[in-house]
């Protein structure tokens, strides 16, 4: 006996209703917005809509948050749409409606795109690399495909990033392979991890680390649901072998303005 097409790629039918829908959400915004003559308001109201989704997945512990990320190098990453962050564990130095963080609290970001194409592709790049040039605890971050080590010496942070569109310029015939050179072309070789994921409403996910994508399905959104879960599942492993963000190593000048009591 075949099994419902609706429940093929997920245990519990649930899903269907909250990622199917999701999708038809998302379609929808798109109408929604399409008058909207300011393309930041726009991107804007599109941003909003999936970090909420996102956000309101994640595990209480969990926010999501946009924001910048600072090192205590100095060094600061761009503006992200989506910055991931464990709440209970961590705190943000600023807080508002954009969030600074410090580089050893940050798990994941995602950047959100109304329509990319390759100036866009090469934008959010450029500024991957730049938020994975921070050095959490004075340190280069690791790959986000590494295998964890277990070892008791230090570890290095890895960091996800993500790409989340509405649409692409490239047509639907062999997207994927289409798409997945577009990145690798701008990245000069190998899409040296710049963007490891790139999710695009009603095409699908590409994992660009093992360079495999799973196309979408409008009634189970299964691409979405890959999405989600890939997210979800690294930054559930990563912070549990993180430590608290050094918040006294950020603030040691105050050190100057204690004096003795005499």
């Amino acid at each position: 006996m075949s099994r419902n097409r609706l429940n093929q790629g997920h245990n519990v039918p649930d899903f269907v209703d909250k990622f199917g829908t999701a999708l038809a959400y998302f379609s929808l915004k798109i109408r929604e917005t399409a008058n909207i003559k300011h393309s930041g308001a726009k991107g804007s109201e599109r941003e909003l809509d999936v970090a909420a989704f996102i956000d309101d997945l994640l595990p209480m512990n969990y926010t999501a948050k946009k924001g910048e990320i600072v090192d205590l190098l100095g060094q600061k990453s761009p503006q992200m749409d989506v910055i991931i962050f464990d709440a209970l564990k961590n705190f943000s130095f600023y807080s508002g409606e954009s969030v600074v963080l410090p580089a050893e609290a940050c798990l994941a970001s995602v950047e959100i795109k109304s329509k990319i194409n390759s100036t866009e592709i090469k934008t959010s790049q450029e500024a991957s690399r730049k938020l994975k040039s921070l050095k959490p605890w004075k340190r280069q971050l690791g790959s986000s495909s590494q295998q964890l080590q277990e070892s008791s010496g230090p570890r290095s942070a890895r960091y996800l990033h993500s790409l989340f569109a509405y649409d692409t310029d490239i047509a639907d015939a062999n997207w994927a392979k289409s798409e997945l050179t577009r990145i690798e072309n701008h990245a000069n070789g190998p899409a040296d991890q710049s963007i490891d994921f790139l999710y695009v409403l009603n095409r699908g996910l590409i994992d660009t680390r093992s360079r495999s994508f799973i196309p979408e399905d409008e009634k189970t959104g299964q691409a979405l649901v890959s999405f989600w879960f890939s997210l979800y599942n690294f930054i559930d492993r990563e912070n549990r072998r993180r430590e608290r963000a050094p918040y006294f190593s950020y603030a040691n000048d105050l050190k100057r303005f204690w004096t003795k009591i005499d």
